[in-house]
């Protein structure tokens, strides 16, 4: 589960809440902006199993920054969607792997290291795994 989601979103509602009291009137929105960030950031030094033990709160503050910060709301909704669907958020960074992959077999093959049989056939077996 990636955390530094977390501590981003985190970071953006409590830099925007330290703004918003910059104005009597915006002290009203920022306070709670300041207290959100500062629970996101403490949620993402938090173990894999405290997180999840803890999504209800996670799921209030999500709440709370999507009315008054979407930015970090959005962030943390993918995380706390991430919690109940790990794979949901898993397959582009295996596709994304598996490109990188046959990119660094592509240099290797111009760089005439590997014959054209062992590039299809590795370019094959990558692409075919899960």
């Amino acid at each position: 589960m990636n955390k530094d989601l977390l501590n981003v979103a985190g970071l953006i509602a409590f830099i925007l809440g330290i703004l918003c009291c910059i104005t009597i009137v915006g002290v009203i929105i920022g306070v709670p902006m300041i207290i959100g960030g500062n629970k996101l950031r403490e949620m993402s030094k938090m173990s894999d199993e405290e997180l999840i033990k803890n999504k209800e709160t996670l799921l209030i503050w999500t709440i709370v920054l999507l009315l008054i910060c979407t930015i970090s709301g959005v962030i943390a909704l993918i995380v706390y969607l991430s919690i109940d669907n790990p794979e949901l958020f898993k397959t582009k960074t295996s596709n994304s792997k598996k490109y990188s992959d046959i990119e660094k077999l592509n240099q290797l093959y111009k760089e005439k290291a590997i014959t054209k049989e062992e590039f299809e056939a590795e370019k094959e077996r990558i692409l075919n795994k899960n």
